[in-house]
């Protein structure tokens, strides 16, 4: 079981599979399609809430409704960069990068029911009690790009030595970051604190926990038509009210959204470059 699941994470994190993208197509949502992209940090079926909200645009918009996926929040951003979707699910992280290079705008963040933050996990039964013993062990990050996978942890290690990350490893999703903790093939893991509580993987605990930041936000490409901004807005806010959008929220451990804008993102991003790729 080890060796099977320490082959597929070698290679998801060489190869990171990606969907693949339809033409590009005018931007616009009046009388048009809309795109969505979703990051893939947790496992299709993990993911599928999230769809079903992007899909849920189309049953108010009236229009239908195109949903793809990207392994990586790098694979999310080209392709909004690239004007190959106009709506995105992202970390507030990721969100921070595109805010900073202006191609990307804020116009929701979600409503978490627990504080979006880092964790720093180790199995229930490991003799682990303070971050510095996890110097030199194997270690789980999620992506490159994810604020609580990886820049959180990178912060709270950089006075703890060079080589403190040694022997870490990407696996591209939070979920699977667990699953490598889990089976022993990590010593320590970094995950969104909701994703954690959502999914109540049991056997595992918290060793660190990072401060709160802004909650990860619903954005658009920038240049959009402000009346089309607000259709999206509006549309997806009617969407969450439903019995099925509720359903959805619920099954990603969010209680709704609430208005934001890119600068806090930005701050997010300008704190983390420091310890970027």
């Amino acid at each position: 079981m080890r060796l099977l699941l320490l082959c597929f994470l070698l290679v998801a994190c060489a190869r990171p599979p990606q969907v693949a993208l339809a033409p590009p197509y005018r931007i616009g949502v009046a009388g048009g399609e809309v795109r969505v992209v979703v990051a893939g940090m947790r496992s299709p079926q993990e993911a599928e809430p999230y769809r079903v909200l992007a899909r849920g645009l189309g049953e108010v918009l009236g229009v239908r409704v195109e949903v793809f996926g990207q392994r990586t929040y790098a694979g999310v951003l080209e392709a909004l960069r690239r004007g190959e979707a106009e709506m995105g699910f992202l970390c507030s992280l990721a969100a921070g990068v595109g805010v900073e290079e202006g191609f990307l705008e804020v116009i929701l963040a979600t409503q978490p029911k627990v504080p979006y933050r880092s964790l720093i996990l180790v199995r229930a039964d490991s003799p682990y009690r303070k971050l510095e013993q996890l110097a030199g062990k194997p270690f789980a990050f999620t992506d490159p790009l994810s604020n609580t996978g990886h820049a959180w942890p990178r912060l709270a290690a950089r006075d703890l030595g060079e080589g403190f990350f040694a022997r870490a490893f990407f696996t591209y999703g939070h979920d699977r970051a667990l699953m490598a903790l889990k089976e022993g093939l990590a010593e320590g893991a970094a995950v969104d604190a909701v994703v954690y509580e959502a999914l109540g993987v049991p056997g595992l605990r918290p060793l660190w926990e990072g401060p709160q930041d802004p909650a990860p936000p619903v954005v658009v490409l920038k240049g959009l038509p402000q009346g089309s901004q607000e259709r999206l807005r509006q549309a997806l806010l009617a969407f969450a009210a439903t019995p099925k959008g509720r359903e959805a929220l619920k099954a990603l451990y969010l209680e709704g959204f609430a208005p934001a804008t890119g600068e806090a993102y930005r701050l997010v991003y300008r704190r983390a470059r420091e310890v970027l790729p």
